[in-house]
């Protein structure tokens, strides 16, 4: 317990550091934010006008799809402010940075992590949690939801964040193998992101199918809330956020020492 004491207390001096050399730029910062936190609600907007003329999608309404969009703009959010320099790691492989943090004292991944932390990224979060909010007071009005199945709602962005960072350390380790991963990160990461703001049932079976096994983006939402909402499911699937984040997180860190441990260098 010590040591895992004594890693915490590193990471936070380190992202204090990282977070104070972002700050030093207060006005760029304010305009990342909204500039995120805009972009990202016009492909909210974008749906809300497709279902005001045909009123649903999959037989999901506008304040259904609402929970779905608002959990994981949140959990991206919360993910990419930590999780930042991870989209970067083929660079690290690819120019030899990586040899510099081997040679730290401390962990590699914890290094990385502290490198560049990016609060702008909280736009993101926040326009998801205004979008989440406004869906839940409207499903809660009109009895779709109760105050319980809310409260439990609220908690899906962290796990859907671990889920997220997960499946980006381990698209990022395989550039221990791979070098070059940016063609591999548009289909690991962002379009996964995406998918798991719409109710999965309008996709193919097969890409469903990817979406709750190789990439379970499935469970930072749509399972449990497609159960909260009485379109099918079992209470356990109001667990298995927890079970998967967990799951997915020991096994991307497994792959992540596995990759570390093979490194022979940029140019090796």
């Amino acid at each position: 317990m010590g040591g895992i004491g004594q890693m915490m207390a590193l990471y936070s001096r380190l992202a204090k550091a990282s977070i104070r050399a972002r700050m030093q730029y207060k006005a760029n910062f304010i305009l990342t934010v909204l500039m995120d936190a805009a972009l990202f609600a016009m492909d909210f907007l974008l749906i809300a006008a497709i279902l005001y003329r045909f009123d649903s999608i999959g037989g999901w309404s506008v304040f259904e799809i609402g929970l779905l969009y608002g959990t994981a703009s949140m959990a991206r959010g919360v993910y990419r402010t930590f999780g930042y320099e991870l989209h970067r790691f083929e660079s690290y492989i690819a120019e030899g940075h990586f040899d510099t943090l081997m040679v730290r004292p401390w962990p590699t991944l914890l290094v990385l992590l502290t490198r560049n932390l990016d609060p702008g990224r909280l736009g993101v979060a926040a326009q998801g949690g205004l979008v989440l909010g406004i869906s839940c007071h409207a499903l809660l009005k009109a009895g779709a939801l109760s105050g319980g199945a809310m409260v439990y709602i609220w908690t899906l962005p962290l796990w859907g964040a671990a889920i997220f960072f997960a499946i980006s350390l381990a698209t990022s380790a395989s550039a221990f193998w791979l070098t070059r991963i940016a063609d591999l990160q548009v289909f690991t990461m962002y379009a996964p992101m995406t998918a798991a703001s719409y109710p999965l049932g309008i996709y193919p079976a097969s890409l469903r199918a990817l979406l709750h096994t190789a990439l379970p983006v499935a469970f930072a939402g749509y399972v449990p809330i497609r159960f909260l909402l009485g379109k099918g499911g079992s209470a356990f699937d109001l667990v298995t956020p927890v079970l998967v984040a967990m799951a997915a997180l020991y096994v991307s860190y497994w792959f992540w020492r596995l990759g570390e441990s093979g490194y022979q260098s940029t140019g090796s």
